[in-house]
This record gives structure tokens, C-alpha cells and sequence, in this order.
């Protein structure tokens, strides 16, 4: 009896080690709320100004790369053949085939692997592409990875088993000075979400369609609990009333209209 308990307890055993920064899981069974972003924590937060290593191997620093535009950062991995991919390919086909791609933005993908290098980020570009000019990629020095992923809430740990990254599928939205606007978790980013969210990122900036984003933002407000913007509920419930109060007021012009012909 006392064997089978000693076997049951080394069996279930699960330890955690820290190696450059990323924590390493040993187990089984990977709690998936240990990957949750405290949203309310970072929003309106500056993101680290970090510097970043492009395709063609100059150093910048990522404010200079967001050169006052609104940004939605991606943290992936270039060697990743899960939801990495699938994360950058469906936004790339959401700006290609909507009118996002009218829009001034930039893209960031930027490699929280210390383990890939240019030949890596060189290899996904040509297989993934093409992108639009949007899009921007780059890798970390190994003590940037940790700064600018504390800097937004993001978290990712290192599986030995699988010989892969567990990390957090999110799209980041920053404001041209480089604060973090708005957090939109998934893998198929939805247009009216992407562009809300740039709205927000724009700071207040005026557009040409001006007009349309504030209606956007005057008609939806964000549901953490889905991660997607849904119809404002002031708007329904404000609507609903307009119309009560208008029947209410054509009832009576109608009602004082056949007395009057009535006398």
C-alpha cells in the first residue's frame, strides 16, 4: 500500500526551472491561468524600448520602428509550427482582403526565442509571405526578450516534453507613443475588432474616415470575456427608448389629429 503511494507521488511529480528569463514546465497537466494577463494592470502602460534586430541585421530601437503610427505587436517564434503561423498568416489575409489594408499601421513580429536567428526570420518570411508593407520582423537580444514581454504582461514557458513554447495568442495593440491600448486573444482576428482597436491605438488622431471610427466607437465596447467588441448596450437600451418615445409622440399627433376632425 505504502509502495503504490510512494509510486503515485513520483509519477504526479511536476517541477519548474528558470532558464534565461523563460520558466521551463515539467508536467503533465500545464495550467492555462498561469499564461493570463492581467489587462487591467498593463493597459495604458509604456512598452520597453527595446532594440530590435531587423532582416537585414541593423539594430533600431522598436519606438523608431512604430514611428508614430498605431502598432499591433506580435510575440512569436520563428521555428514554431503551431499557433505562431497560423496567428501571423490569418492577420496578413484579414489586411490583404479587407479594407484594413487602406489603413496606416504597422505590424511588429518580434521572436521571443533566443534560440533564432536571421536565417530563422528570413526562412518564415519567404515561406509565409508575401506580407504587406504593414508588416515588420525582427529578433531580441537575449536580455530584451524578458524587458519588453514583462513590459506588456505577456508569458511563455518552455516545454521539454514537446520541445516547444507554450506562450499566450494575442494581438497587441500599442498607441503611436508606444503605450499598450488593447489586448484581442485568439488566432482569427475578426476586422471590426482589428479596426476598433486601431481606432483606440490612433489616440484621437484625425482620419479620413473620422466620422465612421467614431461611430464605431460610439456604437461597440469591448467584452474582456470574449475578447471582441460587441454592439454597446447604452446604444440598445437608448435606441429601444427613442423608439418608445417616438411611437408614444406619433400615438398622440395621430390621436389629437382624428379628435380634432371628430369636433
Amino acid at each position: 500500500m505504502m509502495a503504490g503511494i510512494l509510486l503515485l507521488l513520483l509519477t504526479s511529480l511536476s517541477f519548474a526551472t528558470v532558464m534565461g528569463g523563460a520558466q521551463v514546465f515539467k508536467k503533465d497537466f500545464f495550467d492555462p491561468s498561469l499564461l493570463k494577463i492581467d489587462e487591467g494592470k498593463y493597459l495604458g502602460s509604456f512598452v520597453a524600448n527595446v532594440d530590435v534586430i531587423l532582416r537585414d541585421g541593423k539594430t533600431v530601437k522598436l519606438y523608431d520602428l512604430i514611428k508614430g503610427e498605431p502598432t499591433i505587436l506580435l510575440l512569436s517564434y520563428y521555428t514554431c509550427e503551431g499557433s505562431c503561423p497560423l496567428r501571423i498568416n490569418n492577420l496578413n489575409k484579414l489586411i490583404k482582403e479587407t479594407s484594413l489594408k487602406d489603413r496606416d499601421f504597422r505590424v511588429l513580429v518580434l521572436s521571443f526565442d533566443k534560440q533564432d536567428t536571421l536565417e530563422d526570420l528570413k526562412e518564415f518570411v519567404d515561406t509565409h509571405g508575401p506580407f504587406t508593407d504593414h508588416w515588420v520582423f525582427g529578433l531580441l537580444k537575449p536580455e530584451d526578450i524578458e524587458a519588453l514581454a514583462s513590459s506588456v504582461g505577456f508569458k511563455f514557458f518552455y516545454s521539454e516534453r514537446d520541445k516547444t513554447f507554450v506562450h499566450t495568442n494575442v494581438y497587441i495593440f500599442l498607441s503611436p507613443d508606444g503605450r499598450v491600448t488593447r489586448y484581442l486573444f485568439g488566432v482569427v482576428p475578426r476586422e471590426r475588432d482589428v479596426r476598433i482597436a486601431l481606432i483606440e491605438a490612433e489616440s484621437g488622431r484625425a482620419t479620413l474616415s473620422s466620422i465612421v471610427d467614431l461611430a464605431l466607437l460610439v456604437c461597440y465596447t469591448y467584452d474582456p470575456s470574449r475578447s471582441t467588441f460587441v454592439v454597446n448596450p447604452t446604444i440598445i437600451f437608448g435606441g429601444i427608448g427613442f423608439a418608445l418615445f417616438g411611437s408614444v409622440a406619433l400615438f398622440a399627433l395621430i390621436s389629437g389629429r382624428l379628435a380634432k376632425r371628430e369636433v
